[in-house]
């Protein structure tokens, strides 16, 4: 098949989305779905990344040794322009598609660091770092990194203990505890978070920088101390860097650093929600195959009951946060040229980033998890791709912020922003084009969401409340979008997974009447090919 034609739900919300196509991303449907699927599971089996510390002459490396499989490809997918439209044209979306195309949790996130630091250097760099940038957006192949975590921190980027000295034109940057640093030892440049010397305490006197892994005069400019041993994401280093009279060049504004820290996590945080639902795409869709496949009690088990429904409600969970994740995407992408102080649309970008990132990954890892269970005890075995579709997808709820983080964050743009408010107006005007029984489900799950919202506003800390309101306004917009892109491009299936969704997350269970004919409209568009699914959806 071909991940990306084949994927009538993606086709579908980019046509929703007024997306032009490009070529590229037909070709890397195909590439994924032919070779770099099976590539990437034998480097994750057998080929995982190795650190060479010392060189020949007793010279420090710190370089990390890679399969040559491996090394290539990263370079075909480069070629492609996963990062380069980034740098030369700041298309994010093309970059968003790539990750959920290509959604290998590991080598997806070396393209991610990759991008979010052609991001940063484009938007933020000053003309002294074009030189860098150029390696970025033509076809160098070089690679990035973000090294903000620090052992002693974690997501509290104000417990930051790395300083930064000005020393002429360039910044001397010092700290032992960068520890999540992925992409280490394959990076030929890193985004660094660190406290100018005489700067505020906390988040506010973080700056940003960017931190070359050679000096001006050829030599390492950080060391590595080791590589973690993970459950999953083989594929991609992380590492614990120690700088060392590291050589920086500030980006932006100094007193702006910690907007600008988390405007680069926020490519991310999209990421993480877009690889998670193109993981979870291709566990259910290796599921869906196996299930018509393989007979139990004397018929295929897609045909009992119990089994379809499992399917029908995974496909609506992937395909609510599919919608949801790609509108994220695209509001990023539209908001991405705004710089602090931000506006309301910048804000609304970010809390559908953090709506998606939270609700796709979980719901990723529910689904490849479940995938599992349909292919019994074959699910568990690593000569079958679905348990690494398990392992990467677990990480995506973890990276970038944790689900707590997340609805901390949005709850800050709830009390200082009234961003519920806006969700609520944005739902309702989406409302209003709906078809009445669709908006009908629609307006009882606005009325829910709304009257919950009243009490947790009324209680003693809404804090106990965050993940609850992220949640909620989550499924609402996810909700009010499938809604919107079944009925602008004509896809009943869609339109039956959305209101299997509505009974999920607000009927909390399933209407009685539903047809067994209703779950086999919403899976039984991926058992065709491309030019057929476009005639009989339409």
């Amino acid at each position: 098949m071909n991940y990306f034609s084949d994927d009538i739900v993606l086709q579908d919300v980019l046509n929703y989305l007024g997306y032009d196509i490009d070529d590229k991303l037909q070709e890397m449907g195909r590439y994924v779905s032919e070779e770099m699927i099976e590539d990437s599971i034998f480097i994750d089996h057998y080929g995982e990344p190795v650190l060479q510390m010392w060189g020949i002459l007793d010279n420090r490396t710190d370089g990390i040794w890679i399969s040559r499989t491996h090394q290539n490809m990263i370079d075909r997918l480069l070629d492609m322009g996963v990062v380069s439209k980034i740098a030369s044209e700041n298309d994010l979306m093309y970059h968003f598609i790539s990750g959920y195309l290509i959604s290998d949790a590991g080598l997806f996130c070396t393209l991610t660091l990759t991008g979010q630091t052609a991001y940063g250097l484009r938007k933020y760099g000053d003309a002294r770092l074009q030189q860098f940038l150029n390696h970025y957006a033509n076809s160098d192949h070089w690679l990035g990194a973000t090294y903000y975590t620090e052992i002693q921190g974690g997501s509290d980027l104000g417990a930051n203990q790395t300083t930064a000295v000005r020393s002429g034109d360039k910044y001397i940057l010092n700290g032992e505890n960068k520890y999540f640093a992925s992409n280490a030892g394959l990076a030929d440049g890193a985004i660094v978070t660190a406290r100018m010397e005489g700067a505020r305490p906390g988040a506010k006197g973080i700056s940003v920088f960017f931190v070359p892994t050679l000096r001006s005069d050829g030599t390492r400019n950080y060391e590595i101390r080791r590589i973690k041993d993970k459950l999953g994401t083989i594929m991609v280093p992380t590492g614990e860097v120690v700088l060392k009279d590291s050589e920086g060049y500030l980006l932006g504004d100094e007193k702006n650093g910690i907007y600008i820290a988390l405007e680069i996590l926020e490519v991310s945080r999209i990421d993480d929600a877009i690889a998670a639902m193109g993981i979870a795409r291709k566990a259910l869709w290796e599921a869906y195959f196996y299930a018509n496949k393989r007979t139990a009690f004397g018929k295929p088990i897609i045909d009992h009951p119990l089994m379809l429904r499992d399917l029908a409600e995974m496909e609506s969970e992937v395909e609510a946060s599919t919608v949801l994740s790609m509108i994220a995407a695209d509001m990023f992408n539209k908001a991405s040229h705004l710089k602090p102080p931000y506006d309301d649309q910048y804000h609304m970008a970010r809390a559908f980033t953090h709506m998606a990132k939270n609700i796709a990954s979980w719901s990723s890892d529910y689904v490849t998890r479940y995938t599992m269970e349909v292919f019994g005890g074959k699910g568990f075995l690593k000569e079958f791709p679905v348990e690494k579709f398990h392992r990467d997808s677990i990480v995506t709820s973890l990276w970038e912020g944790t689900s707590n983080i997340q609805a901390l964050d949005f709850l800050e743009i709830v009390q200082k922003r009234g961003i519920d408010e806006k969700i609520l107006a944005l739902v309702w005007n989406i409302m209003d084009n709906l078809s009445s029984e669709n908006a009908a489900m629609l307006k009882a799950a606005f009325d829910s969401v709304r009257e919950r919202m009243v009490s947790y506003k009324n209680s003693e800390n809404m804090e106990y409340f965050a993940k609850d309101i992220l949640n909620m306004f989550g499924y609402l917009s996810a909700l009010a979008y499938m809604f919107s892109v079944s009925e602008k491009t004509g896809n009943p299936g869609m339109q039956m997974a959305a209101r299997i969704y509505y009974y999920r997350h607000f009927a909390n269970s399933l209407a009685t009447d539903i047809k067994f004919s209703d779950f086999r409209r919403v899976i039984d568009w991926m058992n065709t090919t491309g030019s057929e699914k476009v005639i009989e959806m339409k």
